[in-house]
């Protein structure tokens, strides 16, 4: 327990697909069965899929501003079942609907008043489950993207990425042929926040879990087929808050402004001048921190 911040953490299990997920529940640290029904907001992590490093400084301010928020591991990353190295974003979905479920049951939740925040490919999994969950009353994505292949594309030359495209087709057809398996690096599929701080180490001894580095091929099929801006304009009348960091080049910023035009109103656009991807969280010690969390915060204040 950590009242003394403000907040106390629960470590929760509850399941999808028939997998355990592992989550951090979060609430404040004044709270009492006895006050009336909080709202609540599932708070998603991005690749990297675990719950311990980037996805703790949000719900921690969520829940000293009043909220209850979950914070899971998806399944095969962190201390959640699955299978390692698969990375599956419509599973990642059902995982999402999943842990809306859970918090309908949380004692002091208001069920009616849930609100999503994802950050990096958090963003665009908040975004997804915003689209065929209307559970989830209040969308914030924060320097996500709302197209996978659109994306790949952004963070290589025309060069790369034809050669990355080739890649990935050929090793679609030997696997749908042969059964064959292929890993690839993570961050051959995305690069490394160059210039910002990187994200701590995931450690067993430290975290329970250690980093999935390494993912099969067929995860990056499957990412390239994965459009949120598809669907982006179902959420509205919902509102949707974005975040971009203007100097992103891990999802750089047109890749989120593709799907922020495509989205109805009400939403609202947030621009960090000079930030990187890495510097909008805890971690980085970056004002930008701040910006990210006050005004979610804010638009959870007026719209959850």
């Amino acid at each position: 327990m950590t009242e003394g911040l403000g907040y106390t953490k629960e470590d929760v299990t509850y399941f999808s697909d028939g997998l355990k997920l592992a989550a951090h529940l979060y609430r404040p640290a004044n709270w009492s069965p006895d006050d009336a029904p909080r709202p609540a907001v599932v708070c998603l992590t991005g690749y990297t899929g675990r719950k311990n490093i980037a996805t703790v400084d949000i719900p921690r301010r969520l829940a000293r501003e009043g909220y209850i928020a979950l914070a899971p591991d998806y399944r095969g990353y962190g201390e959640s079942e699955g299978t390692r190295g698969r990375h599956r974003p419509l599973e990642q979905a059902q995982d999402t609907y999943d842990s809306a479920t859970y918090l309908q049951t949380v004692a002091g939740v208001n069920p009616n008043r849930i609100g999503i925040y994802g950050s990096s490919f958090g963003g665009a999994n908040a975004i997804w489950a915003g689209a065929f969950d209307t559970r989830f009353k209040v969308v914030v994505s924060a320097v996500g993207c709302g197209n996978g292949e659109d994306w790949m594309e952004a963070v290589r030359t025309p060069e790369e990425w034809d050669t990355f495209r080739r890649r990935v087709a050929e090793h679609a057809r030997d696997r749908v042929l042969t059964n064959t398996a292929e890993l690839i690096y993570r961050y051959d599929i995305y690069p490394k926040d160059l210039n910002a701080v990187d994200k701590p180490t995931l450690t067993l001894e430290e975290h329970g879990s250690e980093d999935v580095t390494h993912l099969d091929l067929a995860s990056v099929d499957a990412l390239m087929r994965y459009k949120p801006d598809w669907v982006v304009d179902k959420i509205s009348p919902r509102p949707v808050l974005f975040f971009i960091a203007e100097e992103d080049t891990i999802a750089p910023p047109k890749v989120t402004m593709d799907v922020y035009d495509k989205c109805g109103e009400p939403k609202r656009l947030i621009t960090l001048p000079s930030a990187r991807h890495n510097e909008v969280y805890e971690f980085s010690n970056s004002v930008h921190f701040e910006t990210v969390a006050s005004e979610t915060v804010k638009w959870f204040e007026t719209h959850l």
